[in-house]
């Protein structure tokens, strides 16, 4: 709850309620719908930023692409600072309060100058000591995509509090489709590193100019409000999240920093491209986490019994959607390297991180689970955990591969940290929800997994993709004969996705 006074037109915390649900929908349909629809831009967006990456890793090499992967860990890094845990209190602060979106926005544009002044000297920093010179040229080109991004996931997140994902579908899509372009000439005129850099910048840059006025348009006009109170009780409110969001950077990205210092950029080029099949189905877990997170923070403001059910349901989609996604990765890395004409040597990471899939996909929802329950610093000791563990098995793991396999220690220490992570998460979250019975809800998901794996493997002599196609057919079969996929949420999707179709343009 806020403890500052508050001035006329200011706003407070106060008496937090569910936000009404407009048009009679409940809350469940619209979590439904936007997932629907936030996942089939973001599949689209995935496609075309995933042809930016091919475009890259192509035309610049292992070694180059190596360097342009460390360069982006380190705006990632320094992207913490400029945030300060502000995005994702707005988004549920805003989720609770709609009425307030507005005075929540304008103080948290007027905090984010100062702390983005801070991540440049963090990013430059972090440069100096890690490369020296010889890629110091691109602090400025990192710190306009770090900025860019970390302004235009706070407007964003104004659709997300408000449940309206079309403005958001479109701005994805669209981020895409300018990363390509962008991407495309710098690989044809020849620009270098910078430009690659940049191209990702104008892409958030859009969006940026887009929230703005779809915001004032629809809502309010975004303010930019230097109010002290108000940003230190804010900061004090993110700080915990800065902190977990810091550590699981640092946990996905620090094994990059460890295999360039011990083993150099080609092999971190190697590493990235294998793991870019990884990050790039990683955006399954997050768009439906983002979706539901505003329904998790109003459900955990007294209905435990249906918050319980919620993540249930949330963890078995989840799954659903890893496990076919995992074996066909694992059976096809080899076939779709040569296809997509990526280094062949990042075939065998690409096979282990399959491995990896599932427990990503849930172990995404601890984070936000934990968050919509206000236990951050639970969040805190899981990501510390995490961490030590990943970095432990690096420091060890990578000096015992083979010269120029170290990338593949990373695979097995990805996939090790995430099943510790598992384990850990969801004692974390049970103790919060006093039970959590998903394992009877994801046994038969599991079962049809094995049933897709034994297909793809009586069949693995012919081609590789009617294979797959041929596994996932038998596992969607088997999940509605297993009853993994219940006639009640099947109907649930069908009125959301209704209801998304017939819903005015203008809302």
């Amino acid at each position: 709850m806020w403890q500052w006074s508050r001035p006329p037109g200011s706003f407070g915390c106060a008496d937090l309620q569910p936000a009404p649900e407009p048009g009679g929908v409940s809350l469940a349909q619209r979590t439904v719908r936007n997932t629907g629809m936030l996942f089939a831009a973001r599949t689209g967006s995935r496609l075309l930023v995933f042809g930016a990456f091919l475009i890259q890793q192509h035309t610049l090499g292992a070694t180059r692409y190596g360097e342009f992967g460390v360069v982006v860990v380190l705006s990632n890094l320094a992207s913490i600072v400029g945030d300060g845990g502000l995005q994702i209190v707005y988004l549920r602060e805003g989720s609770r309060r709609p009425a307030r979106l507005e005075a929540y926005l304008s103080v948290v544009l007027g905090a984010k100058i100062p702390l983005l002044l801070g991540s440049l000297l963090t990013l430059a920093a972090m440069l100096a000591l890690t490369s020296g010179p010889s890629l110091f040229y691109l602090l400025l080109p990192a710190f306009g995509l770090l900025a860019f991004t970390s302004v235009a996931n706070v407007l964003r997140s104004t659709f997300y509090a408000t449940g309206d994902m079309r403005y958001e579908a479109f701005e994805t899509l669209s981020e895409g489709a300018i990363l390509l372009v962008g991407t495309l000439a710098a690989a044809a005129l020849h620009l270098g590193l910078p430009a690659y850099l940049l191209a990702y910048a104008a892409s958030y840059l859009f969006t940026c100019v887009y929230a703005v006025i779809i915001i004032s348009r629809r809502y309010f006009r975004p303010r930019i409000r230097f109010h002290f109170p108000a940003s230190r009780r804010l900061l004090t409110m993110g700080l915990p999240f800065a902190l977990v969001f810091l550590l699981n950077t640092v946990y996905f990205k620090i094994d990059v920093v460890i295999l360039e210092a011990l083993r150099g950029p080609t092999e971190v080029g190697y590493y990235q491209a294998g793991y870019k099949f990884l990050e790039g189905l990683s955006f399954i877990p997050q768009t439906v986490m983002n979706a539901v997170f505003p329904a998790l923070s109003v459900l955990h403001l007294g209905q435990l019994a249906a918050l319980r059910s919620a993540y249930t349901v949330t963890i078995k989609l989840l799954t659903a959607i890893a496990v076919p996604a995992a074996v066909a990765l694992a059976f096809g890395a080899g076939p779709l390297m040569a296809l997509l004409r990526v280094y062949p040597e990042s075939g065998p990471a690409v096979r282990i991180l399959a491995l990896a899939l599932v427990f990503l996909f849930v172990n995404n929802t601890f984070v936000f689970g934990l968050g919509a329950m206000n236990r951050q610093r639970d969040s805190v000791v899981l990501s510390i955990l995490s961490i030590a563990v990943n970095v432990t098995l690096n420091l060890i793991m990578i000096p015992l591969f083979p010269r120029a396999t170290g990338y593949l220690a990373c695979s097995w220490a990805t996939v090790i940290t995430e099943v510790f992570l598992l384990v850990a998460g969801y004692w974390m979250v049970r103790r919060q929800l006093q039970q959590l019975p998903w394992g009877r809800e994801v046994l038969p998901v599991l079962v049809s997994g094995a049933l897709m794996v034994g297909v793809m493997a009586v069949l693995s002599a012919q081609n590789v993709f009617w294979v797959a196609a041929l596994g996932g057919a038998a596992y969607v079969g088997s999940l509605w004969v297993t009853g993994a996929i219940s006639p009640e949420e099947v109907r649930m999707a069908r009125r959301s996705l209704r209801s998304a179709v017939e819903e005015p343009a203008d809302g």
